[in-house]
C-alpha cells in the first residue's frame, strides 16, 4: 500500500528540514508518539526507532534513514509490524516557503496487522504532517 502527503509550510528550507530530521523531538509534538530515539547517527545516515500507542495498541518501528540535507530523507525499515515499510520525506524551497511531501509504502506481516497497524498508519501520517506544520509555527 501506498501513502502520499504533501503540506505548504511558510518557513525556509533549512528551518523545516531540521524539524523533520530531529526524530528525538517527535515524541514532544507528534500525536500518539510516546518515544523517539536516535539510535545512531552520521553526516548522511540515522537510524531511528519511533514508539506509537494508539488507543492502547503498542507499537514501534526501526528505520535507518539516508538523508541529503534539505532535499531528501529516504526511510528503510529495519524493525517493526510489517513485512516491508520504506518512505521518503521530499523538500522543495518555493521562494521563502516550503513543500514537504510524505510518501510511505508498506506490507503488513498479516491482516490482523493490517487491520490495526495499517489503518492507523495512515492517520499517523495525517498527523505527522500536520504536527511539522504546526511545529514550525513555534
Amino acid at each position: 500500500m501506498q501513502i502520499k502527503k504533501e503540506a505548504i509550510i511558510l518557513k525556509d528550507i533549512e528551518t523545516v528540514f531540521k524539524i523533520v530530521n530531529k526524530v528525538d523531538l517527535y515524541k514532544n509534538f507528534v500525536p500518539f508518539c510516546v518515544d523517539s530515539v536516535i539510535l545512531s547517527e552520521d553526516t548522511n545516515k540515522m537510524k531511528a526507532r519511533l514508539d506509537f500507542n494508539l488507543k492502547g495498541l503498542s507499537t514501534s518501528f526501526t528505520t535507518e534513514n539516508t538523508i541529503k540535507e534539505n532535499e531528501y530523507i529516504e526511510m528503510k525499515l529495519v524493525d517493526g509490524p510489517f513485512k516491508y515499510l520504506d518512505g521518503k520525506w521530499e523538500f522543495k524551497k518555493i521562494s521563502d516557503k516550503t513543500i514537504i511531501f510524505l510518501t510511505i509504502n508498506y506490507e503488513a506481516e498479516s491482516k490482523i496487522v493490517e487491520y490495526t497497524i495499517g489503518k492507523s498508519l495512515e492517520k499517523i501520517t495525517n498527523y505527522l504532517v500536520q504536527a511539522f506544520v504546526e511545529e514550525s509555527k513555534k
